[in-house]
């Protein structure tokens, strides 16, 4: 008779032969994998301060970075229903209401609210009382943000629809000038103003659409000068000079970005900059071009993620570029000194010629970055809004929106005005914040 022992002995025998016993076809089963762990950041447990907001309002949905408001003078206009709506910054008390949509974004200034309603009027409101100092006829009718309305020197300019550019003065109303654009309209926007000049840009089709470039006299209205061909927006005004991008197909040029050069009052190309000579121009052009004073960052997407930074006032081929390439997407910045990537669901501040360092806080899918002042304002997509101090990364605060994407937010008297898909949040600027 076997003892227990011998018992317990083959049955602890069985039971370790039994994972590898060969299966039907003499195969050994292979173990599945029944496991995994995620990152989700640097920070094992967020001790971030939940900050409430001192008052908040429904609004027409923004998100994707637009803006549906304008701040001055210790208000907030916004609108809701078919109805523009001034608040107090710090309260949010309304002030006044106005009935009426905008096809414009609100425009701010001289204690004063432009904006072009759906009937194609363009109307002035009295900033305290919302009362109408005056209303004209301004554009074709559009449910659309299809005219672009510029505020500058007491005048008021509207591009609209990429076909006619118009100049009002702002205390009466009365139109100053007009201007059109016979075959080179389509859609277009106003630049800027520049040295008495606004420069506009427009589109026409054809075999390959162009965007033609024009400046205007903004006194007169006259019509100085065309720039034929394709360029990007207006990357930077230096010294009676524009900036662009010349995005002629790139398949043509053999570098990652060309500068064009462009005398304001002329609109001639007084200099062309060809940066980073590339064999494979599809593969390796530039996805983004930002100009700071005066140096020029260009992005490539090339596996990794590349920033390349020259100086303006040299020979681009007599150059050697810093390099900053791994830190993932670039942003934003330069901003005090730092640039913003985003890798791996973790905002990174890297300081120029230093290394990378991970925003608190920041460890979901960035929405909406606005930097701001001292502070960086970071939308997360599991509705975590951050308010964090751009020069050290450090989290001063979070407010949870519930919200995935979110319009720019702005800052006005010591408040942070945010926009949250279709609610506008109010919160006091951390001490941090407010310097």
């Amino acid at each position: 008779m076997r003892t227990m022992k011998q018992v317990a002995g083959l049955a602890l025998t069985l039971i370790l032969l039994v994972p590898v016993m060969p299966t039907a076809n003499g195969e050994a089963a292979a173990a599945a994998k029944t496991s995994y762990t995620g990152h989700y950041g640097d920070n094992a447990s967020d001790k971030t301060a939940v900050l409430k907001p001192k008052w908040q309002a429904q609004m027409d949905n923004a998100d994707g970075g637009s803006s549906n408001i304008a701040m001055a003078d210790g208000k907030v206009y916004y609108s809701f229903k078919e109805k523009i709506i001034a608040a107090d910054v710090t309260t949010g008390k309304a002030r006044w209401t106005y009935n009426s949509y905008h096809s414009t974004p609100l425009l701010a200034g001289g204690g004063n609210l432009f904006f072009v309603n759906p009937q194609g009027y363009l109307i002035k409101l009295n900033g305290k009382t919302g009362a109408v100092s005056w209303k004209t006829k301004a554009a074709d009718a559009s449910d659309y943000v299809s005219n672009s309305l510029r505020y500058d020197n007491s005048i008021l300019y509207i591009f609209d629809k990429g076909i006619s550019l118009t100049a009002y003065d702002e205390s009466t109303g009365k139109r100053k000038w007009a201007a059109k654009l016979k075959d080179d309209g389509g859609w277009g926007e106003i630049q800027g103003i520049y040295n008495g000049v606004v420069v506009i840009n427009g589109s026409v089709s054809g075999a390959i659409t162009t965007v033609p470039y024009f400046g205007f006299d903004a006194e007169t209205g006259r019509q100085l000068w065309k720039l034929d061909g394709i360029h990007s927006d207006v990357l930077d005004e230096q010294g009676g000079y524009l900036y662009l991008r010349n995005n002629w197909p790139v398949l043509d040029n053999g570098y990652a970005a060309v500068i064009d050069k462009v005398d304001t009052k002329t609109g001639k190309v007084v200099q062309t900059l060809s940066f980073i000579p590339e064999e494979d121009v599809a593969g390796y052009n530039a996805t983004q071009v930002v100009i700071e004073g005066n140096s020029i960052y260009i992005e490539q997407q090339v596996g990794r993620n590349r920033v390349s930074v020259f100086s303006l006032d040299q020979e681009p081929e007599n150059q050697k570029p810093k390099v900053y390439t791994g830190y993932g997407k670039w942003v934003a910045g330069p901003y005090l000194g730092q640039l913003y990537f985003v890798k791996d669901l973790k905002l990174i501040r890297l300081k120029e010629g230093g290394y990378g360092v991970a925003v608190n806080g920041a460890n979901n899918p960035v929405s909406q970055l606005d930097l701001i002042g001292q502070g960086a304002f970071i939308g997360l997509t599991d509705g975590q809004f951050i308010l964090a101090d751009a020069a050290t990364g450090k989290a001063a605060g979070k407010l949870q929106t519930g919200s995935r994407q979110y319009g720019a937010t702005k800052v006005e008297n010591g408040m942070a005005i945010i926009q949250a898909e279709n609610r506008l949040l109010a919160v006091a600027l951390p001490s941090a914040l407010a310097k």
